[in-house]
């Protein structure tokens, strides 16, 4: 159970870390990728996935004992720590090459995020196996009189097309992927099978390709699906462009994992509600949206009235359950709209979007409604009571979000001395 002026978990040792990891086991372990959580600050590998047992060989303890920059192959290590860095504040994807026990050295594409758990710095990295990938490369780059057998080897969807976007060449992932024939693929326009948006931004990097003579990498979806495409040029004997391969992989399991361990990362446990960062995180977003579209809203502070007398007299269990409560309050009383989160202890933070001064007493009135229903019930051992205070966002004096925050954290121990007093 949290009390009053606990900010967040505090991990305190090197045990509590790995419990942590281990209850998210169940997302990471029917992944087809490696899957690595790495302390920031020394590179220790702290846990690891089915997939990279086996594609590193070690067991698991032993990849426990590990630092990432032990699986990177010599000459690669010198961009470990840019790298490291740069996957702490905003997240990295790279292409680097790793090295199996036996000595094997394989290229890896890795995506790399840091997350914050209390004081201690975690990076997740998704690990994945591009050999067949760069195998496949290689060979369309050194001779186009083995495309037939690069489009039986490879996996991922091909396809070679000329400047105006015709199919030359495809293999049956890209039919399949387009839900079209080989036949119906083969002389067609490329651009005539996608939707208009992504249509567009496939022309538009092709042209960039054709342009410059460079590859291209970018990311679209189709039909729901993420595909992650790499557009690279080919030369004729005078060294232009006269054609483009394309190769696309489908990211979207990839995708789906990234969301649902950033929304774990950005979620309370307990309440269901936004955590500390997730508020943190859409707050500043939000704030930057009525900078330009001069709307105003409103951030309160909430509080839960005696919740240590709750805990000390029914136990820890009932303190919990009061504060499932007040989150239940909360998102009632506040649209779906609003962004509702517990920031720590018995402390909640809303913000009110496209909301101002008149719309207060609205808000608090629909509170009362809410808490008294729930206080009215049979057999409630106590009446919940929250304390709330609020500040304004004005269009004409916009201010920052600590300066929010600051002034409803005022307000709301001004609305809980008032309380106090009429209690006396």
């Amino acid at each position: 159970m949290e009390s009053k002026g606990k900010k967040h978990r505090r991990v305190d040792n090197f045990s509590d870390i790995l419990s942590f990891i281990k209850s998210y086991e169940f997302l990471t372990r029917s992944s087809r990728d490696i899957i690595l959580f790495v302390r920031h600050k020394d590179g220790r590998i702290l846990d690891a996935n089915s997939a990279a047992v086996k594609a590193y060989q070690y067991p698991v303890k032993k990849l426990k004992s590990l630092t990432i920059l032990d699986l990177r192959s010599p000459k690669t290590r010198s961009q470990f720590k840019k790298q490291m860095n740069a996957a702490s504040s905003d997240g990295i994807i790279f292409e680097t090459e790793h090295i199996r026990k036996n000595g094997e050295i394989f290229p890896v594409e890795v995506s790399s995020q840091g997350i914050k758990i209390a004081d201690e710095l975690i990076l997740l990295s998704i690990v994945r196996d591009i050999s067949e990938r760069k195998k496949a490369q290689k060979q369309l780059l050194e001779s186009e009189n083995n495309l037939r057998a690069l489009l039986d080897a490879v996996t991922e969807s091909f396809s070679l097309i000329d400047k105006n976007g015709i199919v030359l060449a495809a293999n049956e992932t890209f039919a399949n992927r387009l839900n079209v024939t080989m036949d119906k693929l083969i002389n067609a326009n490329v651009y005539d099978l996608f939707q208009p948006e992504v249509s567009k931004q496939r022309r538009r990097q092709a042209e960039n390709v054709l342009h410059t003579g460079k590859p291209a990498r970018f990311e679209d979806v189709h039909h729901g699906r993420h595909i992650d495409l790499v557009v690279y040029p080919v030369f004729d004997e005078n060294r232009k462009v006269v054609r483009l391969a394309v190769f696309g992989v489908d990211v979207t399991q990839h995708r789906e994992l990234e969301k649902k361990l950033e929304t774990i990362a950005f979620t309370d446990q307990l309440t269901g509600l936004y955590n500390r960062r997730g508020f943190f995180n859409l707050a500043t977003q939000q704030l930057q949206v009525v900078k330009r579209s001069k709307q105003k809203l409103l951030l309160f502070f909430a509080d839960i009235d005696r919740l240590k007398w709750i805990n000390d007299t029914f136990g820890h269990d009932e303190g919990d359950c009061a504060l499932i409560d007040a989150a239940k309050i909360l998102l009632q009383t506040f649209r779906s709209a609003d962004i509702v989160s517990r920031i720590g202890g018995d402390e909640f933070a809303i913000l009110a979007v496209n909301a101002d001064e008149i719309t207060i007493d609205d808000i608090l009135n629909r509170y009362q409604i809410f808490a008294d229903k729930l206080n009215l019930r049979k057999n409630r051992k106590y009446k919940l009571s929250i304390s709330i205070g609020y500040s304004i966002h004005e269009t004409d004096n916009p201010i920052s979000l600590d300066e929010l925050m600051a002034g409803a954290d005022l307000s709301m121990y001004e609305n809980k001395k008032v309380k106090s007093k009429s209690e006396m």
